[in-house]
């Protein structure tokens, strides 16, 4: 690489990658922005390019002393748990330059340094620009943080002079009389007026002319990394006929090298990956083929396994069949021991099928076989949410959770049952990782925006979008005669709060604007538990209650906690089932529905019960 510094020099062992992760101290699953770089307390930290300091203090959000640096070109890198911080706001640093201590403070479980890139507000992996190979000695970066090119990906709607209620009237924002001939456009707050904002990637004709930044709006925002623009045409007509291009902006340059035409230099920057494009696939994807899934079942009492291989077997079962279904992030497991003999022949990949009672209860495919002797054969089988496990690299834009789901299931030759409409759009993402990763991620986004929680599951061989509040069980409840054995935990320790802190950075006034929203009632009885979050200093500040509501909404309650083990069976109950619990437990009774985390469904001599991980009550996911 070379054109930024491994900030950490003589240190490579990550104690933490990229990506999701099981957090060290809350035990939950959440995502890890950026590396965790194992080194001793008083190491010294290294600015991994040129730039100048934007933060460099405590930060609250648990990451101890902490310094951001802005790269220019949208590009910033941070530093967390840091021992000691050796520059301060404002300063200009340069690449390879001594910042800060390596220590262990804030939300920190021993010494290391906390590495993180964003690139226009949105993470990166920081090893996409950086290794260990690169040093000071091989640095072949800028000296300064002034970028040769500040492009951002851009998203182009158009708009006129007009008194009526979709567009913004006659005058811009600072009170001037519009003139579509002076180009002229709307921005987000953080692009200065007077700005020169250069169009390139749209495919048209504007591409290369340069407009001057007069206006705002109140849809005019930054979102995932995308800036909206607003360009100012003569006419209805010409709005019309432009609709919405996405492209790219240069922000305060002329673009003339951007182009595609004339005579000047080619920049050799290499341009930001926004989009994913298939090149080229050889041979043809194929599908399983499942006939078990048509086939009725044949007993309406007890259990009834079977096996497709090209036959369709019937095998004896031997011991315990468990079945295994989560609420999150995880396909249903099928365990099973067989008897071998002359007849029974299967392979992995083979679909596997499993009724109990008549029900169906579990659609796959064979994953596993093992045996210790002769006559007995191990099995594991997973639904087809297993193949959502797969790695792969995508980008999408204006999509919701819902259609990220189906268009995952086409790629991959999936079954796609009932899927709830999930409403929200999300904006644009470039995704890579496991297709399950990038499914949570939109289901975070959606939650987030909408305040509604939906649950994945596959259901007999149909993958089944649902939201939690259709999930409701009446015909079961847990209580003293159901739950033999339990363990029932309440707590306000993890993952609740009271009160919702949202910052927001002022780029016309150098302020940054904190909009505070407190529940009293329960601050009075539990004290303050702060959730603090920095947005995108684009974000729209009528939005900020509605976003404040929702976390609210989502945090605010006590987290309950029960697991049962023993239970009287019921097939019906999986993953995201909402159940009533009755439960006198001697200091309190519970009475509330609590959401299925995870059950195992145990199978033996004609006996079948469950052990259950239930939250919430008042619900937590």
């Amino acid at each position: 690489m070379g054109k930024y510094v491994w900030p950490c020099p003589g240190y490579s062992r990550m104690s933490s990658d990229y990506g999701y992760r099981i957090h060290p101290i809350s035990g939950d699953r959440k995502f890890h922005d950026g590396i965790d770089l194992a080194a001793p307390s008083g190491t010294d930290i290294l600015a991994c390019g040129a730039g100048t300091v934007k933060v460099s203090g405590w930060n609250s959000g648990g990451y101890g002393n902490y310094i951001r640096i802005d790269h220019g070109g949208g590009l910033e890198s941070f530093y967390g748990h840091c021992k000691a911080l050796y520059v301060k706001v404002g300063a200009t640093v340069k690449a390879g330059q001594r910042i800060a201590a390596v220590g262990t403070t804030g939300a920190s479980t021993g010494n290391h340094l906390h590495f993180g890139m964003h690139r226009n507000g949105s993470s990166v992996n920081p090893l996409s620009y950086v290794s260990a190979k690169d040093t000071t000695a091989n640095y072949t970066g800028s000296s300064t943080s002034t970028s040769t090119e500040n492009r951002v990906r851009a998203k182009f709607t158009a708009y006129y002079p007009a008194d009526n209620a979709m567009e913004g009237g006659f005058y811009d924002a600072q009170g001037n009389l519009l003139d579509p001939s002076k180009r002229t456009m709307a921005a987000p707050k953080s692009v200065p007026f007077g700005t020169q904002v250069t169009i390139i990637g749209t495919g048209t004709s504007r591409d290369g002319t340069t407009y001057t930044v007069n206006d705002r709006g109140g849809a005019i925002t930054v979102e995932n990394g995308v800036y909206h623009f607003d360009i100012l045409m003569g006419t209805a007509a010409e709005c019309n006929s432009w609709g919405v291009k996405y492209g790219y902006a240069i922000l305060g340059g002329t673009g003339a090298a951007d182009t595609g035409s004339g005579t000047g230099a080619v920049t050799t920057e290499k341009k930001e990956i926004t989009t994913v494009v298939v090149q080229s696939v050889t041979g043809l994807s194929a599908v399983q083929k499942n006939q078990l899934l048509d086939l009725p079942p044949h007993l309406t009492n007890g259990m009834e396994l079977r096996i497709q291989n090209d036959k369709i077997y019937v095998p004896c079962v031997a011991g315990e069949v468990k079945l295994e279904r989560s609420r999150k992030g995880e396909p249903a497991k099928l365990t099973f021991t067989v008897m071998k003999d002359a007849i029974l022949n299967f392979q992995e990949g083979n679909p596997v099928t499993l009724h109990w009672n008549g029900i169906p209860a579990f659609a796959g495919f064979v994953f596993e076989k093992s045996r210790q002797d002769l006559e007995q054969i191990k099995v594991i089988a997973y639904d087809q949410m297993r193949y959502l496990k797969n790695e792969d690299t995508l980008s999408y834009e204006n999509k919701t959770y819902a259609e990220l789901l189906r268009m995952l299931a086409a790629d991959y030759g999936l079954k796609c049952g009932q899927i709830a409409d999930t409403k929200y759009k999300i904006p644009h993402r470039l995704e890579e990782g496991p297709l399950l990763d990038m499914l949570q991620t939109a289901s975070d986004l959606t939650v987030v925006a909408t305040g509604k929680l939906y649950v994945l599951y596959d259901a007999f061989g149909a993958l089944t979008l649902a939201g939690l509040d259709t999930m409701r069980m009446d015909s079961y409840v847990v209580d003293a005669d159901t739950a033999q054995s339990f363990d029932y935990t309440s707590t306000i320790d993890k993952g609740v709060y009271n009160k919702i802190k949202l910052a927001v950075d002022n780029g016309d006034t150098g302020v940054r604007e904190t909009y505070v929203y407190n529940d009293t009632g329960s601050q009075a009885v539990w004290g303050q538990l702060q959730y603090y979050e920095k947005l995108d200093e684009d974000t729209d500040p009528a939005l900020l209650a509605e976003k404040a509501k929702a976390l609210l909404a989502y945090y605010n309650r006590k987290n309950r906690s029960l697991k049962v083990k023993g239970a009287i069976g019921d097939i019906n109950v999986r993953g995201g089932t909402l159940l009533p619990v009755f439960l006198n437990i001697g200091d309190i009774i519970v009475r509330n529905y609590m959401c299925v985390e995870s059950v195992t469904h145990h199978f033996v001599d004609g006996l079948h019960t469950m052990d259950l991980a239930l939250a919430g009550g008042e619900f937590q996911a």
